[in-house]
């Protein structure tokens, strides 16, 4: 089912609402907390997700896959914002790439073991937001990275946000 309105806006509120804000950070903070926890839809996690920066930390990015509403297409999509094709390599030997070599590794095990039992939700990586996300990839280096992460998930796609949806005016 797609995202009503009002889950929309919220969405483009937790991505973008400090701009237009000017209360202090605990305030900001705490309201951006009730509106994470209103996240009522796999879709509407996997719009958030869509739309987050990619150089997020691994734990920012654990949080939204650790989240109940968590599905198979939310999963693959931050796989792919995480540069998969790098972490199938040479194992790093520490720092920011050993963090995101074992973000990559854990989120593939756990797809591979059904992990994610919701599939309502399609994420193609050769098709996010107009471009490939396999592109640009040697044919080898793609071939490490297993099968099952290259493939579509199940579900029906969700429409991206659009300029309408950042209109949240006072409502949250």
């Amino acid at each position: 089912m797609a995202p009503s309105a009002q889950q929309r806006r919220r969405v483009a509120w937790l991505l973008d609402g400090h701009l237009a804000d000017d209360y202090d950070e605990a305030t900001h903070d705490a309201r951006w907390e009730r509106q994470f926890a209103a996240v009522a839809s796999p879709e509407e996690l996997f719009l958030y997700a869509a739309g987050s920066h990619p150089n997020q930390s691994p734990r920012e990015w654990r949080r939204l896959l650790d989240h109940p509403l968590c599905d198979a297409g939310t999963a693959i999509l931050i796989f792919w914002r995480n540069s998969p094709v790098h972490y199938y390599g040479d194992e790093p030997a520490g720092g920011w790439d050993r963090e995101r070599y074992a973000l990559v590794r854990e989120i593939e095990r756990r797809y591979s073991a059904g992990g994610y039992p919701s599939a309502v939700v399609r994420f193609d990586p050769a098709s996010f937001k107009g471009r490939s996300l396999l592109a640009g990839h040697r044919a080898e280096e793609l071939e490490r990275v297993p099968e099952v992460m290259r493939r579509p998930s199940p579900g029906a796609p969700v429409p991206p946000l659009a300029s309408e949806d950042f209109e949240w005016g006072d409502e949250f």
